[in-house]
C-alpha cells in the first residue's frame, strides 16, 4: 500500500468489525472546550467524547471522578500519551469523601490511595469507559483533509467497537497521487462533538486508466465515485483520532 494508507497499515492488528458509518454525521457541529484533569499533582487537559460501549478485550486505563470533592477539583488520571499503559479510554471509578473527612484536592493517583488507605474516601470501581484522549505529550500527530482544508488529528489507534457504535467515515486512498492524505468527513474542526472521534476506515481505490486527482474532501470521493473513477469500501478497522487542529 502506498504512503497514505501508512496510518492504516500501523493500527491494523486488532480491529474488530463494527456497524455502519453514522447516517448525517457531517451535517451539525458543535465545539467542545477541553476539559482539566490531574496527572501527577499537575494539571492536563483532555477532549471529553462521553461513554462509549465496547467489546470485551479493549486496552483501559483508570480515571478517578471525585463525587464531592471542593472547589477546583478535576477526574484523576495516572498516565499518559507516550506511556505504554496510555489508552484514551478510561475505566470510571467514583470516589467519594465520607461525612467523617475534610475533603481536600486529590491531585494523582497517590492522593486518591492515601485517602483510601486513611479511611477518609471510598472508591467504586463502575462498568462506565469513557473516550476521553489527553492533548499534547507528543503522541503522533496525522495530516489529513476535510472540506477542502488541512486538518491534523491524533492517531491513538484501534478500538474494538461493538455494531451500532456511532463512528464517522475516514477516506484513505490506497493508490492516489503525491501529497494525498486520508479525508475526514466536511467541516470536522478540533473538539466538535457532534462527530465522534471513532473512525471507520474507508478504502478508497483509483480504477485502473482513472485519471487520478488530489481528494481533498468527502465530496470529491463521492464524485469521483459517482464518475466511476474509483471504488470505496468499508473496512473494519476503527480507530481513535481526534482532531487537534
Amino acid at each position: 500500500m502506498r504512503k497514505v494508507l501508512q496510518m492504516v497499515l500501523v493500527v491494523a492488528v486488532g480491529a474488530a468489525l463494527v456497524g455502519a458509518v453514522s447516517a448525517g454525521a457531517e451535517d451539525h457541529m458543535m465545539k467542545k472546550t477541553p476539559v482539566a484533569g490531574f496527572y501527577e499533582g499537575k494539571v492536563i487537559h483532555y477532549f471529553d467524547f462521553g461513554p462509549i460501549k465496547l467489546k470485551a478485550g479493549n486496552k483501559l486505563a483508570p480515571i478517578w471522578a471525585v463525587t464531592n470533592g471542593p472547589t477546583g477539583q478535576h477526574n484523576i488520571v495516572d498516565t499518559v500519551p507516550g506511556r505504554a499503559d496510555y489508552s484514551p479510554l478510561w475505566q470510571v471509578s467514583m470516589v467519594t469523601w465520607k461525612s467523617s473527612a475534610n475533603p481536600r484536592l486529590l491531585r494523582s493517583k497517590a492522593d486518591v490511595v492515601a485517602a483510601q488507605k486513611a479511611g477518609e474516601v471510598t472508591v467504586a470501581r463502575t462498568e462506565t469507559v469513557v473516550n476521553c484522549p489527553v492533548l499534547g505529550f507528543g503522541q503522533k500527530r496525522i495530516t489529513g483533509f476535510s472540506n477542502g482544508h488541512v486538518i491534523h488529528y491524533y492517531d491513538d489507534g484501534p478500538v474494538k467497537a461493538k455494531p451500532g457504535n456511532k463512528t464517522a467515515p475516514l477516506y484513505a486512498p490506497m493508490n492516489g497521487v503525491a501529497g494525498q492524505h486520508n479525508i475526514a468527513l466536511e467541516n470536522v474542526a478540533p473538539g466538535q462533538t457532534d462527530y465522534p472521534p471513532l473512525w471507520t476506515i474507508i478504502a478508497v481505490e483509483w480504477k485502473a486508466g482513472a485519471h487520478k486527482t488530489l481528494l481533498r474532501s468527502a465530496a470529491d470521493v463521492r464524485s469521483a465515485k459517482t464518475k466511476g473513477l474509483l471504488t470505496t469500501k468499508q473496512t473494519a478497522l476503527v480507530v481513535n483520532c481526534p482532531v487537534i487542529a
